[in-house]
């Protein structure tokens, strides 16, 4: 893991973090205040999904540590039946969705994986055969008549765009030269 690659980690871990706090105070003021509205409920949302879109399965710890401190607000500040209840469902949902947005990340990122390892072998069967042709050719051009070392550079130039195109499709999945 590269210096970037750790930054990166630990600025997505402070991310969370401070999102994960100003989620539960917000919640929790807003529960105090404005509890006939449930829209507070939406503050837990965005650090639940981007921990399941930045770390897969592995973020999902995330959501539930915010279930179980908004199921704690909750009972802890109105323990009604029915808000309790509420709680409960409001908090499968967001696992639903974390879970669900964990699963997708996960096979987006397997579809992704799966790309780049045909994009390599796609290389690789490509660009041996021209390799090897290119070879051949600067080596029949050494032994070549200028007659023949004329139609052979036409072949070179040939053998060239083939690459290019080959190049193209592979780093940009665009087919030109």
């Amino acid at each position: 893991m590269d210096d970037k690659s750790k930054g990166e980690d630990a600025l997505k871990i402070l991310i969370m973090i401070f999102l994960v706090s100003f989620s539960i105070f917000l919640t929790s003021i807003y529960k105090i205040e404005f509890s006939q509205y449930p829209f507070y409920t939406h503050f837990l949302y965005l650090p639940a999904v981007l921990a399941a879109f930045w770390w897969g399965r592995k973020g999902l710890l995330v959501p539930l540590f915010l279930i179980f401190s908004f199921i704690l607000i909750s009972i802890t500040i109105s323990y009604t039946r029915e808000d309790f209840f509420s709680s409960v469902v409001e908090s499968a949902i967001l696992l639903i969705v974390a879970v669900m947005v964990s699963i997708l990340t996960e096979e987006k990122n397997r579809a992704l994986e799966e790309e780049r390892e045909f994009k390599l072998m796609t290389a690789h069967y490509f660009f041996n055969p021209i390799c090897i042709a290119e070879g051949f050719l600067d080596l029949a051009m050494r032994n070549a008549s200028e007659e023949v070392n004329e139609k052979l550079e036409f072949v070179r130039i040939a053998v060239q765009r083939i690459k290019r195109v080959v190049k193209n499709v592979v780093e940009k999945g665009e087919i030109h030269d």
